[in-house]
């Protein structure tokens, strides 16, 4: 019985305390004065690419749309007369050039 009123004690005298705790006054540009010290207390990383600038972002994106534009046009200026050239070579090596039907029957 002695710990239960030892306890009530304790929680009243706990209670008491609180009670006696006054609102704390604080100057309203506190929490911006705070926040901004955080932030300049922020460490930058080290940029990885700093010598991939934006001019030369643009340069060697200008360079590999010229180099698709070339093999795009290369390839379909070549590609009719080495696709008829190598249709006739394949007939002929493969001997699909005869004039009989036999397979047909």
């Amino acid at each position: 019985m002695k710990n239960k009123e030892q306890i009530d004690k304790q929680v009243e005298a706990a209670f008491n305390a609180l009670g006696a705790i006054e609102e704390v006054k604080v100057n309203h540009f506190f929490k911006h004065r705070v926040l901004q010290q955080i932030a300049n207390q922020k460490v930058e990383k080290a940029k990885v690419f700093t010598w991939f600038t934006p001019q030369l972002q643009i340069a060697s994106l200008a360079l590999v749309v010229l180099l698709n534009a070339s093999a795009i046009l290369y390839a379909f200026s070549s590609q009719t007369t080495t696709s008829e050239t190598s249709l006739e070579s394949f007939a002929q090596e493969y001997s699909l050039q005869s004039e009989t039907t036999f397979l047909l029957n």
